[in-house]
């Protein structure tokens, strides 16, 4: 067979491809029109966990599984616009790994709103200005973000999902890397790229912004300085890449949680995080961790946070296996709830399995 017949063979598969594709969306604004007429949550990350589980067990190449998910992650973010419009917030400008990993979970359609800060993000999806938000909440490096994790305590807001993205850090700049006099980032990734940056600049200085897309926009006007931030950065402000995956681990992740008022349902591979209040005594952290020792729940992460109510007066983040409607997990947290002052179940939400 010749080209111009295996060109008009994948003409022929792209009509049917079309075809079926809003075949699907009509079905998709009937199942709006349900979820409106209920004021139920239209981004559900249950459903988007089974059709990506799906989609990789029907797919026999030669297509990878990685390349059919980016076509079915945009596919569902035009249909949730077909079903509502949404809003998504997220720690600005354009550009940063939150700006990132939004659009890896949500796709090129819905409508973004950048925020200076990450409390602004809670409270836009608090105030209901915004559907849902992105926030960073804990690097395979650094552990624990701090202001993230504080700000559970503060509002009244729920997860429904997670995203674990790998991060990969990029020098740019519009000068030679000889000529670089200052290095601009955000302080932790200036921290996660520290071993290259002494082993490579002696007499460079480094200096904290508050986001690697701000540091792009200083480095992109100011003559002899870089920044550090995602690669495509680098396209938006006119940088070249000087030096790719500076990162001192290959493997570093950081985990966003995706805000929202409602947590999703049962999965069968799902996780719980919750705060506790606990008193001030000793063996306080050990009361409320043996009913998950008691009932085999594995524990994912612990941070202890003040609760700025008083000096030394803390409660702790936990994140483990298992969905709050689980059984065994209401049994558990039942028993919790008993041992501590407060407890606040902050959401569950499916595991992210997605390889990125």
């Amino acid at each position: 067979m010749n080209l111009d017949k295996l060109r008009r063979k994948i003409d022929a598969f792209d009509s049917k491809i079309i075809e079926l594709f809003n075949e699907r969306a009509n079905v998709v604004k009937e199942i709006g029109a349900i979820k409106n007429r209920k004021n139920a949550q239209i981004y559900a990350a249950d459903r988007e966990k089974q059709v990506f589980e799906k989609v990789s067990a029907k797919n026999k190449g030669p297509l990878s599984d990685k390349c059919l998910f980016a076509i079915y992650r945009e596919l569902m973010a035009g249909s949730i616009m077909l079903e509502r419009p949404v809003k998504v917030s997220y720690l600005g400008p354009e550009g940063t790994f939150s700006y990132f990993a939004a659009k890896e979970k949500f796709g090129s359609s819905i409508e973004y709103i950048p925020l200076n800060g990450i409390d602004s993000v809670f409270k836009e999806v608090e105030s209901e200005q915004a559907d849902y938000g992105i926030v960073p909440v804990e690097n395979s490096t650094e552990g624990g973000i701090r202001e993230t994790l504080n700000m559970f305590i503060e509002c009244d807001v729920k997860i429904c999902a997670e995203i674990n993205m790998p991060v990969h850090h990029n020098l740019m700049a519009k000068c030679k890397k000889s000529e670089i006099k200052k290095i601009y980032s955000k302080p932790q990734a200036l921290s996660q790229c520290k071993l290259w940056l002494t082993n490579n600049f002696k007499k460079v200085d480094l200096l904290d912004i508050g986001s690697t897309a701000e540091a792009a926009r200083i480095a992109s006007k100011e003559k002899y300085s870089a920044a550090i931030a995602h690669s495509e950065v680098a396209r938006i402000y006119g940088l070249k890449i000087i030096k790719r995956n500076i990162e001192d681990y290959a493997k570093n992740i950081t985990r966003f949680f995706v805000l929202s008022r409602e947590y999703s349902p049962r999965t069968g591979n799902d996780k719980t995080a919750i705060m506790c209040h606990t008193k001030n005594e000793a063996g306080a952290l050990l009361k409320i961790l043996e009913p998950f020792k008691k009932h085999k729940i594995n524990l994912a992460d612990i941070e202890p946070l003040p609760t700025k109510k008083k000096a030394w007066d803390y409660c702790f983040f936990i994140d483990f296996a298992g969905h709050a409607d689980d059984d065994k997990v209401k049994l558990a947290l039942k028993e919790v709830g008993k041992k501590c002052i407060d407890m606040k179940i902050m959401g569950s939400f499916p595991v992210d399995s997605v390889k990125r």
